[in-house]
């Protein structure tokens, strides 16, 4: 006969969360293992394991929120998952936007700069506009088109 291992009653109390089961599945659609997102927010895996098992206390507001940015999620998201609120996110984030927002947070200051000047200029780039420099005037005409005034991404304020 198998050597089975009898369950404690705390084992047969825990069920799964609601909130638990949306992080699990939402962590395994990214192809994320626990460690992954446990580091990514910032908490351990053990207790990433007890928050996808329903074992323990409820996570706080702080713990929602560096889960939430880790998967790329508002804390709405999070707490519509757990049954906490209901209706309309009233987010107008699409997924992209909560990812890039997800790793931006996680860049230090340098990064978070780097970010920026690229964003401006890919900002300016996609209103048409022509970075001036290299021989052309701000407000100067090129194909149509008159020459950035606004920020380059070879600016360094932020």
């Amino acid at each position: 006969m198998p050597n089975r291992r009898r369950e404690t009653s705390n084992e047969r109390a825990a069920q799964p969360s609601p909130l638990g089961l949306w992080v699990r599945a939402v962590r395994g659609e990214q192809g994320l293992s626990q460690r992954a997102l446990a580091d990514r927010a910032g908490i351990s895996r053990s207790y990433l394991c007890d928050i996808e098992r329903g074992r323990g206390s409820q996570p706080s507001l702080e713990t929602l929120d560096r889960l939430a940015a880790a998967l790329g999620h508002s804390r709405n998201d999070l707490l519509r998952a757990g049954g906490l609120i209901e209706g309309g996110s009233g987010d107008r984030q699409t997924e992209d936007e909560r990812r890039l927002l997800a790793v931006f947070r996680d860049l230090d200051g340098q990064g978070k700069a780097v970010v920026m000047r690229f964003a401006r200029f890919v900002h300016a780039d996609a209103h048409r506009w022509v970075q001036a420099g290299f021989g052309i005037e701000d407000g100067e005409i090129v194909d149509g088109r008159p020459s950035q005034t606004g920020p380059t991404l070879f600016d360094l304020d932020t």
